[in-house]
């Protein structure tokens, strides 16, 4: 793609320093997709590109090739870009004012790196991540980060083709909403080989769910699959007066994380590990 002189809308997803006053970052636009990029000089104090180039700052930037030589310094492809003009429209500062807001950005920030391919447009994904992040800045409640962390995992996956379904048994087709099935426990097994669930029924002989023991794959009760299905299908803000238990929570993690893992590899995992040092998951 040619980036020469276009301007894009842009949220700033991560950063390292570089060089003497230098800094690369990795950004994620709303027409141009997730790019690596050199900020020239935005360590020094009078820098005009300082404020635009925060991490989660959400910025309008101009960019053109930033050469072969540059590239090669910063160890990146060819493709790194030089932001050559930037504007602060909103810097998000309530996410640097807590550790634990602080912590689940990074975190989106992983996973969006970690999922998304260079260069390739990704609007619906740049819309959720700026509004989940502008909602993430303004939360007053642990509870609440909660909430808006596990719609954004689940929202991604959806955007990424890989939307769970947690309606019906994906290896039976037996709808979850039937009564339980006498003699054996009422949970459904989170199966992500197979996009979503296996029923109690199934469970009797599924090694083949997450390639683990049947002891280590998590099981999800009628209320977890009410949440599950809410996080998918109500809009963000009434999803926050929503009141949940510890054991409901352990249940909702363990669902997602098993797709996080299946479909993202074990760059999921380090960016939950990373996340612990800030926020108790």
């Amino acid at each position: 793609m040619d980036l020469r002189s276009q301007m894009d809308e842009c949220l700033i997803l991560r950063s390292r320093e570089f060089q003497e006053a230098d800094r690369l970052l990795t950004v994620l636009g709303r027409r141009l997709g997730r790019l690596s990029c050199l900020a020239r000089g935005v360590r020094r104090p009078n820098s005009r590109l300082k404020a635009a180039t925060l991490d989660f700052s959400y910025s309008k930037l101009q960019f053109a090739p930033a050469g072969r030589k540059a590239a090669n310094a910063a160890g990146a492809s060819s493709g790194l870009q030089l932001i050559t003009q930037g504007e602060a429209l909103d810097g998000l500062p309530g996410l640097r004012e807590d550790l634990s807001k602080l912590g689940c950005a990074y975190y989106l920030g992983e996973l969006l790196t970690l999922a998304l391919p260079e260069n390739k447009p990704q609007e619906n994904i740049f819309i959720l991540a700026v509004t989940t992040l502008t909602l993430l800045a303004n939360l007053t409640t642990e509870q609440e980060q909660f909430l808006v962390l596990k719609f954004f995992e689940l929202r991604l996956l959806g955007e990424l083709g890989w939307r769970p379904n947690l309606t019906v048994c994906s290896r039976c087709g037996r709808p979850v909403r039937l009564p339980r099935i006498s003699g054996l426990p009422d949970v459904f097994v989170a199966a992500p080989a197979l996009g979503g669930l296996a029923c109690p029924l199934c469970c009797l002989d599924l090694d083949w769910s997450i390639g683990r023991g049947k002891s280590e794959r998590p099981g999800l009760s009628r209320g977890c699959l009410r949440l599950l299905d809410s996080l998918l299908n109500w809009e963000l803000r009434p999803l926050l007066k929503l009141r949940i238990s510890t054991e409901l929570r352990q249940e909702v993690n363990a669902c997602i994380w098993a797709l996080l893992d299946y479909h993202l590899g074990p760059g999921a995992g380090k960016a939950r590990r990373n996340l612990q040092v800030y926020y108790d998951i």
